[in-house]
């Protein structure tokens, strides 16, 4: 089965019941078949081939549903790209894709001239909103036309999803129609839903959290869809969910922490909530404990990386829930806890965790040799570090690159994050090594203070001294006004790094 394929099987099966709700309009499963067929038949009509690369930039819209339910039709490939980059980077990201076509908001494109010459790959621009001279609009693909068939296979790709660039340049992930309809179908049948059930699409489309859990994950069961459009504001959230009778929300701690906080957030109707998701990101202990004395909803974790196209291990809603795990592995899906050398480790060792199954993507696009990196015999290598329990759940400890060595001895910057993020006065906080002559390296906790509050050095390091080992607790400690942060709230501890990785060479001089 296809993207395309599962919207026109839920559509034969039920024409007339609501898909997705989007502000005042309402739209059926049939109607956005119809919509979607008629966007990929003009384009069609437009010169666009099988395996041409389409470029989206735009946030949270109707006409980025149908891109990414109706490109496949024609084979064509969703290359969705963050709008908040800059354009340097938007221009990588198209140049290195190949895009030919790019779908655009109005107000996003500028001088057209000069995007042109800096996109010499693309032919046509295409944009929502109002309309620009040069380029086509939206609306010319809603035109009337004969719906191609669905000309794609599983194996065909759906998307290039470029890495958020935490370590460096994106990479582009080739994520093919049976990697997204197979984790989508794991999902669907890692908790119970059904057709009733409302999903709140809060987070952004060029995202996979959004793509397979708040859009393909109800499809499978012809639920309904909220979309949340336009730049993300938390206060608007809390109404949505009384106003739309949510039942399911997925999002990242980031989130979640913001909503406990909302001045109204105790007296809100979350009742038609049956629970929230969480992932992208670690979920910090006070979040968690705050979403559970605010909303008494149960929150479940997930873990996943696009490279798995999205999630690989989801808890059950219904099962005892432990607020630091991200449950056992989804269904058609294998996870194994390596060490250095490969081996398998026992239940509770800490090691590598390797994924396999038909979600993993196909490799990195143009890249051989980082897809020769992460891909062995079917198996991706995470570079994510964790551990099973004896009842199979899997527990999260850290990145590979992310945890420190300090005289030989290992020390988990997440778990160091954990004590941190428990202190009043923590807003966020992250955890890195920096280079130290006599012990290899020293821990680093760059903090950033919640409003209103003040904090030192020295308290943040004592309140570490009375629950971590002594090498495991922090030497330096710098305060930052906002951390670093992706689009979907993962700090990028690379800039943390170039800023004060010489820290302690600085201390020493």
């Amino acid at each position: 089965m296809t993207i395309a394929q599962l919207l026109e099987e839920q559509a034969r099966r039920e024409d007339d019941r609501v898909m997705l709700l989007y502000g005042s309009e309402q739209i059926t499963y049939g109607e956005m078949h119809r919509r979607v067929g008629q966007v990929a038949g003009n384009l069609k009509a437009l010169g666009v081939k099988p395996g041409d690369k389409i470029a989206l930039l735009m946030e949270n819209c109707l006409e980025y549903i149908y891109c990414f339910l109706g490109f496949g039709r024609i084979g064509a490939v969703m290359v969705p790209i963050n709008p908040a980059l800059k354009s340097e980077e938007v221009a990588y990201i198209i140049n290195d894709s190949e895009a030919e076509t790019l779908v655009i908001k109005s107000e996003s494109l500028g001088n057209l001239e000069d995007i042109r010459a800096a996109l010499p790959t693309v032919k046509r621009y295409i944009v929502v909103g109002a309309p620009v001279e040069g380029a086509l609009h939206f609306d010319s693909l809603l035109a009337t036309v004969d719906i191609p068939a669905v000309i794609t296979g599983e194996q065909d790709d759906a998307a290039l999803i470029y890495t958020s660039g935490t370590t460096g340049k994106p990479k582009g992930v080739i994520l093919t129609h049976g990697n997204y309809i197979w984790d989508a179908r794991a999902m669907s049948r890692s908790n119970r839903l059904t057709p009733e059930d409302r999903f709140l699409c809060v987070l952004p489309l060029f995202h996979v959290n959004a793509q397979v859990v708040s859009v393909l994950t109800p499809m499978m069961v012809r639920a309904t869809i909220v979309l949340v459009g336009g730049a993300f504001n938390p206060f608007s959230l809390l109404h949505l969910i009384e106003q739309y009778r949510i039942t399911i929300m997925s999002a990242v701690p980031t989130i979640y922490g913001l909503l406990t906080r909302l001045p109204k957030a105790g007296s809100a109707d979350v009742s038609s909530v049956r629970f929230f998701v969480s992932g992208a990101a670690p979920m910090p202990q006070a979040i968690y404990e705050a979403v559970q004395a605010v909303f008494r909803k149960p929150l479940i974790m997930g873990y996943g990386l696009s490279e798995a196209t999205c999630a690989s291990a989801v808890a059950d809603h219904e099962d005892p829930i432990h607020w630091n795990s991200s449950g056992p592995a989804l269904r058609y899906t294998n996870i194994r806890i390596v060490d250095k050398e490969g081996k398998d480790l026992p239940v509770g060792e800490v090691g590598e965790i390797l994924i396999s199954g038909p979600t993993v993507m196909k490799g990195y696009y143009r890249n051989p040799e980082a897809t020769a990196e992460v891909l062995t015999d079917g198996w991706l290598k995470t570079g994510d570090l964790g551990h099973f329990d004896e009842q199979g759940y899997l527990y999260i400890v850290d990145r590979v690159k992310d945890m420190i060595i300090r005289g030989g001895m290992n020390i988990y910057s997440a778990q160091v994050e954990q004590v941190i993020a428990a202190m009043t006065e923590v807003q966020e906080v992250a955890v890195i090594g920096v280079d130290e002559p006599t012990w290899g390296q020293e821990v680093l906790a760059v903090v950033e203070v919640k409003p209103g509050h003040t904090l030192e050095a020295k308290t943040v390091i004592n309140f570490c001294r009375e629950h971590l080992a002594a090498y495991k607790c922090p030497k330096h400690v710098r305060f930052i006004e906002a951390l670093p942060k992706t689009a979907i709230g993962k700090v990028r501890k690379h800039e943390l790094a170039e800023q004060f990785g010489d820290i302690a060479s600085r201390k020493n001089k």
